[in-house]
């Protein structure tokens, strides 16, 4: 005797999926085990070890009060990712330092780019740039700023006098913590010869 006709299409289907209970395989709970074990050896491991990730550039040390500060060496750490170790600058996106007027007339005129960056366009050298130069003011004392311009003014062909920390500490005084400059304002302002 045959099953009527409905009972055998349901015999012929498979059951109904359920969610049903079925562990992580110990081998995947080993391997998460171990790479945990591994994260947590190397992070121990390496505890005040120095960190060389990244780009690799090492922090600039403050020097000690009253040591001479390298202004080579703060160019190096601050200034030549932008205007290259040369003083030429990128063409089109980072004016060059090398032969600049606004480097090398009036000490206070790179004293204010450098303290309060510089924004908008301006003209070096026959070339328009248009960008952003940040402020170092706040991340540079008056004695690394000066040192810093000091170098560049003195670097790459460039004949320029020294920069003193007390033109620095004036500048701040004078104008505070004001906004990055543009060259309009610069040259309204301060002694910008001509190029």
């Amino acid at each position: 005797m045959s099953a009527p006709r409905s009972q055998r299409a349901q015999r012929r289907e498979n059951p109904e999926p359920s969610e049903g209970q079925r562990p992580v395989p110990r081998l995947v709970v080993v391997w998460i085990g171990l790479l945990l074990l591994w994260g947590i050896g190397y992070y121990a491991w390496h505890i005040g070890a120095p960190l060389t990730g990244g780009d690799s550039r090492t922090a600039v040390e403050r020097a000690a009060p009253g040591a001479a500060v390298n202004g080579e060496t703060l160019f190096t750490a601050q200034c030549a990712a932008c205007h290259q170790p040369t003083g030429q600058g990128v063409p089109g996106t980072f004016p060059p330092l090398a032969g600049s007027r606004w480097l090398l007339g009036d000490p206070a005129l790179p004293v204010a780019i450098v303290n309060d960056g510089l924004s908008g366009p301006i003209s070096v050298a026959g070339d328009d740039y248009r960008g952003t130069m940040p402020a170092f003011g706040d991340k540079l004392s008056a004695e690394e700023l000066a040192a810093v311009l000091s170098y560049a003014r003195g670097a790459w062909g460039n004949a320029a006098g020294a920069v003193a920390p007390a033109l620095v500490k004036q500048h701040r005084q004078r104008h505070g913590e004001r906004g990055a400059w543009t060259a309009q304002k610069l040259t309204e302002r301060f002694d910008t010869p001509a190029e």
